[in-house]
């Protein structure tokens, strides 16, 4: 058995290293899954009107965008197990929800290229959620243990080391 295997097997179990980021990716993943499933419940009513879609606390609702926001979710439940998958949903999160800006901004200007029905609340939720997903993307980890000196094991070996 290992040098590592054995002092692992000596201290017995213990808390196990969860990185605030993967724990970031797991309850913002939460976060976009429910709110892609509640934007499913009004989302099929018909139009207001004035030809707008209907709103949820004041967020405007639409099924593409529902549907995004609910697979941009479970990716993120998926991507909490490791941590270098936790990092890249960062960067995922932070791409697309800039994109729903963009298309947001676009949509406020211009009603005709509103394809994904959004309303300054709408944007200005996806503007955070950017912003939330550069943090998970950018954020710095620390490299000391809670516990004691000896790191955590891991089941993935280190491959720095060479393992």
């Amino acid at each position: 058995m290992s040098e590592r295997a054995t002092t692992a097997a000596e201290r017995g179990p213990g808390q196990a290293a969860f990185p605030w980021i993967q724990v970031g990716a797991l309850v913002l993943g939460a976060l976009l899954m429910i709110y892609g499933l509640v934007g499913f419940w009004p989302a099929f009513a018909p139009p207001g009107p004035d030809g707008r879609q209907p709103t949820l606390l004041g967020l405007e609702i639409n099924p593409l965008r529902s549907a995004l926001q609910l697979a941009l979710g479970v990716a993120g439940m998926l991507c909490a197990t490791r941590f270098s998958a936790a990092r890249a949903y960062g960067w995922v999160l932070a791409v697309v929800s800039l994109a729903f800006v963009v298309f947001g901004i676009l949509g406020i200007l211009d009603r005709d290229v509103d394809w994904l029905g959004m309303n300054l609340p709408s944007t200005v939720v996806a503007g955070v959620f950017a912003a939330l997903g550069l943090v998970l993307a950018l954020g710095p980890v620390r490299r000391s243990y809670p516990g004691g000196a000896l790191p955590p094991v891991h089941a993935e070996p280190d491959r720095r080391e060479g393992r």
